[in-house]
Parts: structure tokens; sequence; C-alpha cells
């Protein structure tokens, strides 16, 4: 009986799991199209501020951190 009940809830997880993936997007040659437009670029993006940006923007900008570094690194001087 055990065994029963555990095969059952194997078989109730990996439904659930199965039903709720995502459907998988195939577009047809059409709507393909459409999308990329005449020129066959990519629409932009327009980017969002979210919560998660906020927590992961840098105080620091890139090239400060480049610009900083070949001052400070001088190899093979004494």
């Amino acid at each position: 009986m055990t065994i029963l009940g555990i095969i059952g809830m194997l078989a109730a997880l990996g439904f659930g799991i199965y039903w709720g993936l995502p459907p998988r997007y195939q577009p047809s040659p059409e709507e393909l199209e459409r999308k990329l437009g005449e020129s066959g670029e990519h629409a932009k993006v327009r980017r969002h501020t979210t919560f998660f940006n906020l927590m992961q923007r840098k105080v620091e900008r890139g090239s400060d951190r480049r610009r900083g570094s070949r001052r400070s690194r001088r190899p093979f001087r004494s």
C-alpha cells in the first residue's frame, strides 16, 4: 500500500510539473516577418526600472574602474 502511495505521489508531481511548464512558442514565418519589419532589425526594448535593478545598480561606473586600474597598475617598475 505504501508503494502505491509513493508511486501515486510521484505521478502527481510529474503531472504537476508537466502541467506547469510554459507552452512552446513556435511563431509562423508571417509573424516573424512582421516582427522584424522591413529593415530586418529587431524592435528596441524599453528598459524598466525594477526593484532588482535598483539592488544591482553599481555606484561606480565601468569607465571609472578601468581608468582607475590603469593608473594604479605599473608592471615591471619598482
